[in-house]
């Protein structure tokens, strides 16, 4: 009986040993296996950084370039404007029959022009009639159809 109790106390740290040698072995594969992940992982997130700066600075530039074609475009608008002011400056003489012709558009009568524009009754007439005359034929064309009808 002694032989079998010193065998077993022989034979236990044995066992714990290789229990622990196991253990350790499987833990040192476990640790290098989620090393090897956390690498990867840091290989992936770098390349992403990458890829984000790279985007960042491609839309940096071309809103940089966007913001000048902007600039170059409101640059010319403002010297039409200007072009356009010094041309109705210009030509103020027919500034009156402009405005006239706006008037008619809008629906003003020929005794209207004479009072707001300052033109003769003549000249009142005459706008009327060239300005009004595509709405008379449309209003005319219709009476016509619906005649027909």
């Amino acid at each position: 009986m002694q032989d079998l109790l010193i065998y077993i106390l022989i034979l236990v740290p044995v066992l714990l040993a290789i229990i622990a040698l196991v253990s350790v072995s499987g833990s040192k594969k476990q640790i290098n296996e989620l090393r090897q992940q956390l690498v990867e992982s840091k290989q992936e997130t770098e390349a992403l950084v990458q890829a984000l700066r790279n985007e960042t600075h491609a839309m940096g530039s071309g809103s940089i370039g966007i913001g000048q074609r902007l600039q170059e475009v409101e640059k010319k608008l403002n010297l039409t404007v200007e072009k356009q002011v010094e041309l109705e400056q210009k030509d103020s003489g027919s500034l009156p029959y402009t405005y006239a012709i706006r008037l008619v558009e809008m629906g003003a009568s020929s005794d209207d022009l004479v009072e707001n524009c300052g033109l003769a009754r003549v000249e009142a007439d005459l706008i009327s009639l060239v300005h009004s005359g595509s709405k008379r034929k449309g209003y005319s064309s219709g009476r016509q159809n619906a005649a027909h009808i």
